[in-house]
């Protein structure tokens, strides 16, 4: 059985609330359906009592019953219509019932959904209730933020007045100071110039008691400085005197020195491969030299005309030889050379090229290796390079040489790829009297070489010229084609090649050390030729090759004539690459 409903506080004060209203309204409508149902009921059973009696006295008028039977019939009729009565007032009463019943299930239901309503809407009062609390807590917190920000922004503008206040106090200090230091300035300035005034009319007074005293001891002091003066011009004439002639001493030395230099170039015997020309063999080295060593040596007369030899002109002569590209070796050997007998002295350019002469000659002459052919026969010559060395030219000239040295010479034309080298190495071998073997452009160069060597074994030549192709000493491929042609000699002839040259152009500068490092490892180079010395380039790249690599010197170009292919001389080299030859020759 459900629990009675707890009654409200209204209820508790004497109000009713909608449903009890509705309980009640029910209640009255009950009992007066009650009264209803009752009252039918006794209608119904009179009713149903008079119909009955009419419907006896018909049968018994009809039947003419007896006054007796009349009665009874009346009575039984009379409990007939009661027994029916009271049925009818209970099935009114289960009606009632009934109805009752729908009355208050219906009441109930509208209690409960009463109950229903009144939770809702007391959640509905709590939902509010808190979000009015929210509402208000969230109005305090952003109240505290306002009021948080508003002092914050008064502290600002607080400070922000406060500084403005400082600063324009600063200002008005600054001012007020600068006011008082120019006051100031303006006084001590009025004051100096009074004191100026005061201390020129004194000075005027004094120098105008002082001027005849001073006038007579200028006299005095200007004919003691005369003495002074005469003496010291003396003493000036006897050191230029003195340092005159040690300048000329040193000239002279300077000058026997270049000559025995130049001396020793020319009592140099000739190389059996010269060709004759005009002039001599040291005049042709140093007019071909002329274009590669004139930058140097007039950065040397510039630099040394009469110059004290310290630190810094030892320096200045560094860059000079690193940049005629002598290398830091080298130039460091001059400076060293110098320095022992040279230091803090008075040098010229000549001094710096007689030592530098020197130098040279004293690395190359080690190096200094004429071309000797060996016993056996035929003798392989391999001229390797890269591309516009001067090779092909260089191996013309001397196929030149030894044709009129009567040998019996035969060139291989191995340089496939470039036909030109195929016509250059044609008109050569015309000029020295030699065949020339080529193959088809593109054809394989190691397989031309080993029907050359063939060829030079059966019939009989002195010499076989192998002209390679050019080649880059980074390409690697390139390299080992060389290598390749290198091990079909040696199959053929295992102690060939005889000479492996190096064919060298000078305008490369640097970049030759490069070219040597990679040729020497593939092809086992035996000795070098410079060609191009005549041109732009630096000649002292020899010079740094030879201190680094030690390999010998055969040969140097200095010009597109056979005649220009000169036999390397060390001391004549260094004539004329240290400009001594031009100077003693002036």
């Amino acid at each position: 059985m459900a629990e009675p409903k707890k009654r409200g506080f209204l209820s508790k004060l004497g109000f009713k609330s909608k449903d009890e209203k509705l309980a009640l309204e029910a209640a009255e409508r009950a009992t007066q359906q009650k009264l209803i149902d009752e009252q039918m009921a006794a209608r119904m059973a009179a009713i149903n009592a008079a119909a009955l009696a009419s419907a006896r006295a018909q049968d018994a008028d009809a039947a003419e019953v007896s006054d007796e039977e009349k009665a009874a019939q009346a009575a039984d009729d009379q409990r007939q219509a009661e027994i029916q009565a009271a049925r009818d007032v209970e099935r009114a009463k289960q009606l009632a019932e009934e109805q009752a019943r729908k009355a208050a299930s219906e009441a109930a239901e509208r209690e409960a959904e009463a109950d229903r309503q009144a939770e809702a809407e007391r959640l509905a009062k709590e939902r509010a209730a808190k979000e009015a609390e929210e509402a208000a807590r969230l109005e305090a917190e952003a109240k505290v933020r306002a009021e948080e920000e508003a002092r914050l922004r008064a502290d600002r503008e607080a400070e922000i007045a406060r500084a403005k206040s400082e600063a324009e106090a600063a200002e008005l200090k600054r001012k007020a100071d600068a006011d008082a230091a120019e006051r100031a300035r303006l006084e001590a300035e009025r004051l100096a110039e009074e004191a100026r005034l005061a201390e020129e009319r004194r000075v005027a007074e004094a120098a105008e008691a002082a001027q005849r005293e001073e006038e007579a001891r200028q006299t005095a002091q200007a004919e003691r400085l005369a003495r002074e003066a005469e003496e010291a011009a003396r003493r000036a004439a006897r050191a230029a005197d003195r340092k005159a002639r040690e300048q000329a001493e040193d000239e002279e030395r300077a000058r026997i020195a270049a000559e025995r230099a130049v001396q020793k170039a020319k009592e140099q015997p000739e190389p059996d491969l010269d060709v004759t020309a005009d002039g001599g063999f040291l005049d042709r080295i140093t007019k071909g030299l002329r274009k590669s060593t004139s930058r140097m040596s007039g950065q040397m007369a510039a630099s040394f005309n009469q110059r004290t030899l310290d630190s810094d002109a030892l320096e200045d002569l560094e860059d000079i030889l690193i940049m005629a590209d002598l290398g830091a070796d080298v130039a460091g050997k001059v400076s060293a050379t110098l320095a022992e007998d040279k230091f803090d002295k008075t040098v010229t350019d000549l001094e710096i090229k007689v030592a530098l002469a020197e130098t040279i000659s004293d690395i190359l002459t080690p190096l200094e290796t004429p071309f000797v052919l060996g016993l056996a026969r035929p003798q392989v010559i391999l001229f390797v390079g890269v591309n516009g060395s001067g090779k092909t030219t260089t191996l013309g000239k001397i196929a030149k040489r030894f044709g009129d040295q009567g040998k019996k010479v035969l060139i291989c034309a191995a340089d496939t790829f470039r036909a030109a080298a195929v016509e250059q190495l044609t008109v050569w071998g015309e000029r020295a009297g030699a065949p020339v073997m080529s193959g088809k452009p593109g054809a394989d160069a190691a397989s031309l070489v080993y029907d050359a060597m063939n060829r030079a074994r059966d019939e009989g030549f002195d010499i076989l010229m192998i002209d390679t192709a050019g080649r880059l000493q980074n390409r690697t491929e390139l390299m080992d084609e060389l290598a390749k042609i290198i091990r079909v000699i040696e199959k053929t002839d295992p102690s060939a090649p005889h000479h492996s040259v190096l064919v060298l152009d000078a305008t490369v500068g640097q970049n030759a050390l490069l070219q040597v490092e990679a040729f020497k490892e593939t092809a086992n180079v035996s000795g070098l030729v410079m060609t191009k010395l005549d041109g732009t380039a630096k000649g002292g790249v020899l010079v740094a090759l030879s201190e680094k690599y030690a390999l010998p010197i055969h040969f140097i170009g200095i010009g597109e004539r056979i005649e220009d292919l000169e036999a390397f001389s060390a001391p004549v080299f260094a004539a004329a690459l240290s400009g001594v030859a031009d100077a003693v020759s002036a």
